[in-house]
């Protein structure tokens, strides 16, 4: 009976500790995860901005400047990305959505996950593609965010301004953006000697300097976008976009020294563009390795140019252009180790 009694105190006693145990909470400090800033792969690199970079950039121009990536050279004063080894041209993309100047002023740095830096992409990017830079970014479940960005110069009547909007409410995003630039220049003038050795061995000169000129131009841009994306499976896009451009009245008034003879040159040109762009695409993430996209664009553009110019000859033309384009593609992609395969379909 005392063993029985014994058998049961321990067992009783091992109980209560294991519950103990069990119960036992354990509370830790704070956990920071900390992912490497570049991890290399077959065709680039995934950049992972820190948030000191991401704090001291005001737009996708910004942060990639301080990025410093390799062959590129980012200006954020003109808004420019370029190749400096002369490989080819460089493609900027957003959630793998190409896109342009507007789209990039209106990023915010902070919405930035990571950057995908293809340095050797496939014939799917297009002809003449050396780079492209892929922006990722988490997107606000709601929030608007509003804009603009001037530049202007000091010295001449010459500037360039935007403002855009963006509005966000679930899996919906709104963007309204509106851009101009034109400068005016009048009173530049030039001097040019040209000497020319004749098959006598006579020099014959002609030298023509400039009286009077007058350059002038104004650039109209606006973009209206609607994006719906379900997390980072499906993503619809589709926006309307118009470029205006005008050159009126430009010329220049030379006088003009051809050996003996002096007489006085005139050179006029004009110049008027419209071009609206409809763009509709879309991106299905079949499974974690499979993906399809799929690519609209319409675009007309119509072009109304004049010149003219009479030194020796009066030399005139005019062109009245109207061109409309479509361009269709889709893409299927299968990331496969150690190779992706990738095969679509592409019409215009």
């Amino acid at each position: 009976m005392k063993r029985l009694v014994t058998l049961s105190i321990i067992l009783s006693s091992t109980f209560c500790a294991y519950a103990q145990d069990v119960e036992k909470t354990i509370t830790l400090d704070e956990v920071t995860v900390k992912a490497a800033k570049v991890v290399n792969k077959a065709d680039g690199m995934i950049i992972y901005p820190t948030d000191a970079q991401k704090q001291a950039s005001n737009n996708g121009y910004s942060i990639l400047e301080k990025l410093t990536l390799a062959n590129l050279r980012v200006d954020n004063i003109s808004h420019s990305i370029t190749a400096i080894d002369n490989r080819g041209g460089v493609q900027i993309r957003i959630n793998g959505i190409v896109v342009g100047k507007q789209e990039m002023l209106a990023l915010n740095p902070k919405d930035i996950t990571k950057i995908d830096f293809i340095n050797n992409p496939g014939v799917r990017y297009g002809d003449g593609i050396a780079y492209v830079i892929d922006i990722v970014t988490r997107r606000n479940e709601s929030g608007y965010t509003i804009g603009t960005d001037l530049a202007s110069a000091l010295t001449t009547l010459q500037g360039d301004g935007m403002v855009y909007g963006k509005w966000n409410r679930g899996k919906s995003e709104w963007s309204l953006s509106y851009g101009v630039s034109g400068y005016k220049t009048k009173g530049s003038k030039s001097k040019q000697l040209a000497e020319y050795t004749l098959t006598d061995g006579s020099i014959y000169t002609i030298e023509r300097n400039d009286v009077e000129s007058l350059r002038k131009s104004i650039s109209h841009d606006a973009k209206l976008t609607y994006n719906w994306a379900d997390s980072t499976a499906t993503v619809f896009q589709a926006s309307l976009s118009g470029a205006f451009n005008n050159a009126p009245d430009n010329y220049t008034v030379k006088d003009i020294t051809d050996g003996t003879r002096q007489y006085r040159a005139t050179s006029r040109a004009k110049d008027k563009s419209l071009s609206p762009v409809l763009d509709i695409y879309f991106f299905r993430q079949l499974t974690p390795c499979q993906s399809i996209t799929a690519n609209a664009v319409g675009t007309y553009i119509s072009t109304q140019t004049s010149s003219y110019y009479d030194e020796g000859t009066p030399y005139q033309y005019d062109v009245d252009g109207k061109t409309a384009s479509l361009l269709t593609e889709i893409i299927y992609e299968n990331r496969l180790k150690p190779f992706t395969f990738s095969t679509g379909l592409n019409n215009s």
